[in-house]
């Protein structure tokens, strides 16, 4: 047997082994990232990321093949129509939109299946037995337009992983950035609430449960008091006990009424001839009857003297 047809028996061989050897491959895949959307393959035709295609080493251009993820059983059919990939371990490059239906966006390689889909291809012509001596003599001879082809291969392949790389990195911070924005929201929110709970929610001191009520006995001109000011209505009548002009005594005749036990204890504050007047009443009563009566039961359990006066302001 000749030189020549030694190497066309093993054209013819390593064409066979083309077609029929890879009936299903297992390995790597990946996918083509934005950056190389509107580039030229290796076909000659222009990358879209919306179609359904995909790079091989080895399967002839228009060939359709089925992949399938191994661990979501998720398949895709996708057309060759670019050379690669270029990485040890991977075996298929998907278009972008192929990625989306296999759930590789986010994943960006999974293991996978290939085969030839049969019956699908395009009008693209088969090569010629010789021609697929191309890769096995070019693989032989090392060197020269190889090496040119196969680092520029690895260089296309880094700028896929790299732009695969940044656009995860992208979509995971703006999925972060969402996450922050609606939780700031959510803690201003909150925030806003508490906040106007607390305005409508009235301050109140705490209750002075060990406060002791005062009389002669415990008061003292020096110390801690709580008083507590309230205007009623001016009506009804009351019964005059005492009519002070200095208001130390104003407050000691308070001291001492209420030890008496009497809880209603009036101050009239008015204007007198030389200075203010203090007038302590007891009351109110609702008529001056009741009044009149009240007046001499203080006079006789008590004996305490007053009379009745009208609460109502005089008229003028």
């Amino acid at each position: 047997m000749t030189i020549r047809n030694k190497f066309l028996s093993t054209a013819v061989i390593f064409s066979l082994f083309l077609n029929f050897g890879f009936a299903q491959e297992t390995g790597l895949a990946s996918y083509y990232g934005d950056a190389f959307h509107g580039s030229q393959t290796a076909n000659g035709e222009i990358y879209d990321r919306t179609k359904m295609t995909a790079a091989h080493r080895t399967h002839k251009f228009g060939t359709y093949l089925k992949v399938t993820r191994k661990d979501n059983k998720k398949s895709v059919i996708v057309k060759v129509n670019d050379r690669g990939p270029h990485i040890k371990g991977r075996i298929v490059d998907v278009s972008k939109e192929a990625a989306k239906k296999l759930g590789l966006i986010r994943d960006g390689v999974a293991q996978v299946t290939v085969e030839k889909v049969s019956g699908k291809s395009d009008a693209a012509p088969a090569p010629k037995p010789a021609e697929a001596t191309v890769i096995p003599s070019e693989a032989t001879k090392g060197g020269g337009e190889l090496a040119a082809k196969k680092a520029d291969a690895e260089r296309i392949e880094r700028q896929i992983e790299e732009s695969n790389r940044k656009e995860r990195e992208a979509a995971a911070q703006r999925k972060a950035d969402a996450k922050a924005v609606a939780t700031a929201a959510a803690n201003a929110a909150k925030a806003a609430e508490k906040a106007e709970k607390a305005e409508k929610k009235e301050d109140k001191p705490a209750e002075l449960k060990e406060a002791k009520m005062v009389s002669l006995k415990n008061y003292s001109e020096y110390g801690l008091y709580k008083i507590q000011v309230m205007k009623p209505e001016k009506k009804g009548f009351g019964v005059q006990v005492a009519s002070i002009n200095n208001h130390e005594n104003m407050l000691k005749q308070i001291a001492h009424f209420q030890g008496k036990h009497f809880k209603n204890v009036l101050t009239s504050i008015e204007k007198g001839a030389t200075g203010t007047i203090y007038k302590i009443i007891l009351g109110p009563f609702p008529d001056q009857k009741t009044a009149q009566s009240y007046k001499r039961s203080l006079k006789k359990k008590h004996k305490v003297n007053g009379f009745v006066v009208s609460l109502e302001s005089p008229k003028k």
